[in-house]
């Protein structure tokens, strides 16, 4: 396979998936950059990067521009086209082919878009509202398992009244190796629930 930024033959390298499947990528080892095929990035496991931007030199860690302007695809040969995606840091352009869906990287990019995965697998701290919300539901599961139903109803009617702000949707993940974090609300509402069915029966 010829590099579409050199137009020098690549080499294959071996990486493997999340499931410790093996994935044959293409990269050249002139500028570094690597090729691949449909979803193959987003199936790479973790730290898989370190291993193949390390095999030929230190300089390869280094993000660079790409060299063409206009870049062919590998595979098929259809020109290949610049984006940017929300789920990758916005100074990581990727470059796709519309017809097979590959995606090339230059040197580096790889590295850089497993470690902004890996900060993003990270445990975040919980925010005020959140903290609150899971104050009052402790509350209520406690008043309802106590027997003390008194004015449970009440405030469960209150909390469930309660405008919410900002958007609690959770975005579809497209990287397949970006886990995103459980929908606090959701949750929420699903225990409320659960506890409301539980009060209608009992009266």
């Amino acid at each position: 396979m010829i590099c579409p930024n050199d137009r020098t033959e690549m080499h294959q390298v071996r990486i493997v998936t999340h499931y410790g499947q093996p994935i044959i990528v293409d990269q050249c080892e002139k500028c570094g950059g690597i090729w691949f095929d449909e979803s193959e990035l987003f199936l790479a496991k973790q730290g898989e990067a370190e291993k193949i931007e390390v095999l030929n030199t230190a300089i390869l860690r280094t993000p660079t521009m790409t060299d063409s302007s206009k870049l062919m695809c590998p595979k098929d040969q259809t020109a290949m086209h610049r984006f940017t995606d929300k789920y990758f840091p916005q100074d990581i352009v990727l470059v796709r082919c519309p017809s097979c869906h590959g995606i090339w990287l230059n040197r580096g990019i790889f590295t850089k878009y497993q470690q902004f995965r890996q900060e993003r697998m990270r445990p975040k701290e919980k925010n005020l509202p959140d903290k609150t919300l899971e104050e009052n539901i402790n509350q209520l599961i406690a008043s309802h398992q106590s027997g003390r139903s008194g004015g449970t109803l009440e405030r469960l009617g209150k909390f469930l009244s309660t405008p919410m702000k900002g958007d609690t949707s959770v975005s579809p993940d497209y990287s397949q190796g970006f886990p995103l974090a459980e929908n606090t609300v959701s949750v929420a509402l699903n225990i409320l629930v659960t506890i409301f069915r539980a009060f209608i029966l009992k009266f």
